[in-house]
């Protein structure tokens, strides 16, 4: 009953914007109907839904953080709206219970499991943006010793694997994402090889600075074979999609995603671009001085974007070709390694 007077007020109110008017043309948030809101809630996706009202005073500082945090979740999770003052959507705000404007949804994997309504008083671009990533479902295994990382590999061989070497401190969101897009389909696993001392245990180069290397079990199998292609959403998916098949062989999967060429596409470059203005701005707001400011963007926030996240939902580079390059089979791990002890499937905090 009260959503139902809550849109009645928005249907008196004198509609001076509407709130689709609010989002630039170029902006990551999309506008959603009734029929495409349903279609967008993919049932192994994470999306962020905005119920507006054209009534609001504060709609437009809204939209600005809002867009904003759209193009640092960009592309793992999608970001939308629906303007709750066009008369096509009442039924569908009714059917939300939207109650008050804004009110800020999240769907951590479409409609099969619950939504989560954001009810913090801070509406700031930083707070939507890490409010949203650290809700994606986490369905990765963290290892901390090549040694558990072998009992993962043979515990579960009658399934999928697939494990991340990365030096990053933190599990990428690209592989929470994917993690949760093939869930029941691939275990996925992640660990933290900071000096590459793992990957010479596991038969590998130790691998440049920012290198990330993906090894995939198939099912039955504890032998690794490493995946050559661009480490990026799509390529990546396209490859997991080949191994889930089964009807295909891994390793011609794997030499058409090694010869896969990185083409840029110029809109995503222009995202690239904006996303590093937008984590400098945010670097240069929490200093006092231009003089800390410069000594923070020496010591690494933002000085190294491209190398660090470079083309939008990629790991690292597009990887470097060389003619004759075969498959690389790499041996069976290891039991022991200089990392940390232990293992556990925990929530990546950003």
């Amino acid at each position: 009953m009260l959503s139902q007077l809550v849109l009645l007020c928005v249907m008196l109110a004198p509609s001076l914007v509407s709130a689709d008017a609010l989002f630039a043309e170029d902006s990551l948030v999309k506008m959603l109907g009734p029929d495409s809101f349903r279609s967008a809630l993919e049932p192994n996706q994470t999306s962020m839904i905005a119920f507006l009202s054209p009534a609001n005073v504060n709609n437009e500082q809204l939209a600005s953080d809002y867009a904003k945090a759209a193009l640092g979740l960009h592309p793992f999770v999608p970001v939308y709206a629906v303007d709750c003052g066009q008369q096509s959507n009442h039924e569908l705000c009714e059917e939300k219970s939207i109650e008050k404007f804004p009110t800020i949804k999240l769907y951590p994997r479409g409609n099969t499991v619950p939504s989560l309504t954001y009810e913090d008083s801070n509406e700031s671009a930083s707070a939507f943006y890490y409010w949203a990533s650290r809700r994606i479902p986490n369905y990765v295994t963290k290892h901390y010793q090549v040694e558990k990382i072998e009992s993962w590999i043979n515990e579960n061989k009658d399934k999928h694997r697939v494990l991340l070497l990365s030096k990053d401190k933190k599990v990428p969101l690209l592989w929470t994402v994917l993690a949760n897009k093939y869930v029941g389909q691939l275990d996925m696993a992640y660990h933290r090889d900071r000096k590459g001392k793992s990957s010479v245990k596991l038969g590998m180069e130790a691998g440049g600075k920012k290198e990330a290397k993906i090894l995939v079990y198939p099912a039955g199998s504890t032998t690794a074979l490493r995946y050559e292609g661009i480490q990026k959403m799509d390529s990546l998916s396209r490859f997991f999609d080949s191994m889930i098949d089964g009807g295909v062989d891994l390793k011609v999967a794997n030499k058409v995603a090694m010869e896969e060429e990185f083409v840029p596409d110029e809109k995503e470059l222009e995202i690239e671009r904006r996303q590093e203005a937008q984590r400098l701005a945010l670097a240069h707001g929490g200093f006092a001085s231009l003089i800390d400011f410069e000594q923070a963007v020496k010591d690494g926030h933002g000085a190294d974007y491209h190398d660090i996240h470079g083309y939008p939902g990629m790991m690292g580079e597009p990887p470097k070709k060389t003619k004759g390059q075969d498959d690389t089979v790499v041996d069976e791990p290891s039991a022991w390694s200089d990392e940390e002890e232990g293992s556990s499937r925990i929530s990546d905090e950003l």
